[in-house]
Protein backbone atom coordinates (compact mmCIF):
# COMPACT_ATOMS: atom_id res chain seq x y z
CA UNK A 1 0.00 0.00 0.00
CA UNK A 2 2.70 2.67 0.64
CA UNK A 3 4.41 1.75 -2.55
CA UNK A 4 1.21 3.55 -4.27
CA UNK A 5 0.60 6.34 -2.17
CA UNK A 6 3.50 8.66 -3.64
CA UNK A 7 1.57 7.60 -7.30
CA UNK A 8 -1.90 8.72 -5.61
CA UNK A 9 -0.31 11.76 -4.35
CA UNK A 10 0.78 13.15 -7.56
CA UNK A 11 -2.42 12.22 -9.28
CA UNK A 12 -4.47 14.18 -6.60
CA UNK A 13 -2.55 17.21 -7.26
CA UNK A 14 -2.62 17.27 -10.83
CA UNK A 15 -6.65 17.82 -10.01
CA UNK A 16 -6.09 20.71 -7.48
CA UNK A 17 -5.95 23.27 -9.33
CA UNK A 18 -4.16 26.85 -7.86
CA UNK A 19 -6.07 30.07 -7.76
CA UNK A 20 -7.70 31.04 -10.76
CA UNK A 21 -7.96 34.97 -10.91
CA UNK A 22 -10.88 36.71 -12.98
CA UNK A 23 -9.80 38.09 -16.49
CA UNK A 24 -11.95 41.40 -17.67
CA UNK A 25 -11.81 43.69 -20.04
CA UNK A 26 -10.75 46.85 -18.94
CA UNK A 27 -10.96 50.69 -19.82
CA UNK A 28 -12.30 53.82 -18.53
CA UNK A 29 -14.89 56.45 -20.18
CA UNK A 30 -14.14 55.40 -23.76
CA UNK A 31 -16.39 55.96 -26.43
CA UNK A 32 -15.76 53.15 -28.47
CA UNK A 33 -16.53 49.59 -27.04
CA UNK A 34 -14.10 48.33 -29.77
CA UNK A 35 -11.45 50.69 -28.56
CA UNK A 36 -11.90 49.70 -24.89
CA UNK A 37 -11.81 46.02 -25.59
CA UNK A 38 -8.52 46.52 -27.64
CA UNK A 39 -5.89 45.70 -24.84
CA UNK A 40 -7.66 42.44 -23.89
CA UNK A 41 -8.99 41.54 -20.86
CA UNK A 42 -6.87 42.04 -17.51
CA UNK A 43 -6.13 39.79 -14.42
CA UNK A 44 -8.18 40.78 -11.37
CA UNK A 45 -7.36 40.83 -8.08
CA UNK A 46 -8.08 37.46 -5.69
CA UNK A 47 -10.66 39.56 -4.03
CA UNK A 48 -12.23 41.15 -7.46
CA UNK A 49 -14.43 38.46 -8.25
CA UNK A 50 -17.45 40.38 -11.08
CA UNK A 51 -16.29 42.14 -14.80
CA UNK A 52 -18.30 45.02 -14.70
CA UNK A 53 -19.50 47.23 -17.42
CA UNK A 54 -21.32 50.86 -16.94
CA UNK A 55 -22.32 52.33 -19.99
CA UNK A 56 -23.65 55.95 -19.39
CA UNK A 57 -25.80 57.12 -22.46
CA UNK A 58 -27.76 60.53 -23.66
CA UNK A 59 -29.33 60.14 -27.45
CA UNK A 60 -26.72 57.99 -30.11
CA UNK A 61 -23.95 59.37 -27.57
CA UNK A 62 -22.33 56.45 -25.06
CA UNK A 63 -18.99 56.50 -22.69
CA UNK A 64 -18.19 52.88 -21.84
CA UNK A 65 -16.71 51.96 -18.72
CA UNK A 66 -15.00 48.48 -17.62
CA UNK A 67 -13.15 46.68 -14.78
CA UNK A 68 -12.95 44.37 -12.50
CA UNK A 69 -15.09 44.96 -9.11
CA UNK A 70 -16.34 42.79 -6.34
CA UNK A 71 -20.11 41.54 -6.75
CA UNK A 72 -21.05 44.06 -3.94
CA UNK A 73 -19.58 46.58 -5.79
CA UNK A 74 -21.07 45.99 -8.87
CA UNK A 75 -24.76 45.44 -7.14
CA UNK A 76 -24.13 48.32 -5.52
CA UNK A 77 -23.55 50.74 -9.28
CA UNK A 78 -26.59 48.39 -10.58
CA UNK A 79 -28.84 50.72 -7.69
CA UNK A 80 -28.03 54.06 -9.68
CA UNK A 81 -29.27 52.54 -12.64
CA UNK A 82 -31.67 54.84 -14.45
CA UNK A 83 -32.33 58.08 -16.47
CA UNK A 84 -31.80 61.29 -14.99
CA UNK A 85 -32.26 64.41 -17.68
CA UNK A 86 -31.79 62.54 -20.72
CA UNK A 87 -29.17 61.00 -19.37
CA UNK A 88 -29.34 56.71 -18.84
CA UNK A 89 -26.97 54.57 -16.70
CA UNK A 90 -27.01 51.00 -17.03
CA UNK A 91 -24.51 48.67 -15.12
CA UNK A 92 -24.10 45.38 -16.51
CA UNK A 93 -22.52 42.45 -14.11
CA UNK A 94 -20.73 38.73 -14.54
CA UNK A 95 -18.50 36.55 -13.57
CA UNK A 96 -16.76 34.29 -16.28
CA UNK A 97 -13.45 35.14 -17.76
CA UNK A 98 -13.81 37.87 -20.56
CA UNK A 99 -17.81 37.82 -20.37
CA UNK A 100 -17.49 42.21 -20.29
CA UNK A 101 -16.61 41.58 -23.89
CA UNK A 102 -19.45 43.33 -25.58
CA UNK A 103 -20.81 46.85 -23.97
CA UNK A 104 -24.17 47.29 -21.67
CA UNK A 105 -26.91 46.94 -24.16
CA UNK A 106 -29.01 49.85 -24.97
CA UNK A 107 -32.81 49.33 -23.88
CA UNK A 108 -33.82 51.10 -26.70
CA UNK A 109 -36.45 49.69 -29.07
CA UNK A 110 -36.93 46.25 -30.85
CA UNK A 111 -33.64 46.46 -32.63
CA UNK A 112 -31.74 47.48 -29.58
CA UNK A 113 -33.58 44.22 -27.86
CA UNK A 114 -32.35 42.02 -30.61
CA UNK A 115 -28.74 43.37 -30.62
CA UNK A 116 -28.40 42.93 -27.04
CA UNK A 117 -29.64 39.12 -27.17
CA UNK A 118 -27.49 38.78 -29.73
CA UNK A 119 -24.39 39.71 -27.71
CA UNK A 120 -25.32 38.15 -24.72
CA UNK A 121 -25.32 34.75 -27.43
CA UNK A 122 -22.40 35.56 -28.57
CA UNK A 123 -20.93 36.06 -25.30
CA UNK A 124 -22.17 32.62 -24.09
CA UNK A 125 -20.61 31.13 -27.02
CA UNK A 126 -17.29 32.48 -26.77
CA UNK A 127 -17.10 31.76 -23.04
CA UNK A 128 -18.25 28.52 -23.20
CA UNK A 129 -15.45 27.64 -25.88
CA UNK A 130 -13.15 29.53 -23.73
CA UNK A 131 -13.66 26.93 -20.69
Amino acid sequence: MTLYLPGLLLVALLFVSGGHSLKCYSCSTNADNTACNAGGPTTCSESQDTCATILLYKGSSYVVTKGCVTKAECDTSKLLDGTTNGATLLTTCCQSDGCNVNAAPRPLGAAHVTLALLGVAISVVVSRALV
